[in-house]
């Protein structure tokens, strides 16, 4: 297992941030770890790192507990919310880090991460002069610079446009199947959606969904249905005998369905027509990340 967290719990004073979160990531997974602002997604990512510790509960990255230096070393990562030193070059900055790593510094090593970020070529220039998007890339290059086993990305592709966008999740996917072991927080949920096999969405500290992502999201069908009107009592038993979240038919004739079972689509047809409705369209819609991430955080209050 690359990481484990058991029941990991975390007090600042008297407000708990984090409050009994467990997970676990296997080898090689690409792992989305989600959640509204303020939920706790950034305090978890310092404890798994060992930055800060945990008020309780347990853990461990790369088989060791929480904070210890030897996985530490083989961990790589990229903060949201970064500051390089703007009067060095591209190549200083990842000779300095490459020194926190303890590792020499490596002309080689250094133009294979540039390469993959696609700032080869840029190293000379100060990382003052650099776009954000290229300061992006340069502190994921610093991030690559030990070979990590397990690299955290918080916001990757927040500064990119959509063809930056494209080349880290290439490089993300280039990266798993390398062995590398991704941990990725993003609000970008396509982008989530897009490279994860697992997440696990926090909101209020508290974990309200986890697991397979494909899993998750076969979990709900959303069914659009336009068809003639329905009157009011059809409408009720409508919601009765399917079990379902179902909104007011709108102007238009239309009908939207929430399903935990897609062998309710097939009934859901039938029933209406032996009511003698018209039915004009029936399109089953597999939930996507977004509206699954909406409808879990909407499970507590705003945040």
């Amino acid at each position: 297992m690359i990481i484990e967290a058991v029941n990991l719990s975390k007090k600042y004073q008297n407000k708990l941030v984090v409050d009994s979160v467990s997970f676990s990531v296997e080898k090689g997974q690409v792992y989305g770890f989600l959640g509204p602002n303020g939920a706790g997604k950034s305090t978890c990512i310092k404890m798994l790192m060992g930055l800060v510790f945990p008020t309780s509960g347990k853990g461990q990255v790369l088989g060791k507990p929480l904070g210890d230096v030897s996985a530490r070393m083989k961990l790589g990562y990229l903060p949201e919310l970064f500051r390089y030193q703007e009067w060095m070059t591209g190549e200083d900055l990842l000779d300095f880090h490459s020194s926190l790593f303890r590792l020499k510094p490596d002309r080689q090593r250094n133009a294979g991460v540039l390469r993959r970020v696609g700032l080869l070529g840029q190293e000379k220039y100060k990382v003052g002069s650099y776009s954000k998007g290229m300061q992006q890339r340069i502190g994921l290059a610093c991030a690559l610079l030990p070979n990590p086993e397990l690299l955290f990305l918080d916001e990757p592709t927040s500064a990119l446009d959509p063809i930056g966008r494209k080349e880290v999740r290439n490089i993300i996917l280039d990266l798993q199947k390398e062995g590398t072991t991704v941990f990725l927080n993003s609000h970008l949920l396509s982008e989530v959606e897009a490279v994860s096999d697992y997440i696990t969405i926090i909101n209020k500290g508290s974990v309200v969904r986890s697991g397979a992502i494909h899993d998750l999201l076969m979990k709900q069908i959303n069914l659009k249905v336009t068809c003639s009107p329905i009157a009011e009592e059809l409408f009720s038993n409508l919601k009765q005998h399917f079990d379902a979240e179902l909104k007011p038919q709108g102007p238009d004739g239309t009908l939207y369905f929430r399903l935990t079972n897609t062998d309710s689509v097939h009934e859901i047809a039938s029933f209406l027509i032996s009511q003698g409705l018209e039915l004009y369209e029936l399109t089953p819609q597999h939930e996507t990340l977004e509206s699954l991430f909406l409808n879990a955080v909407g499970e507590g209050s705003a945040t």
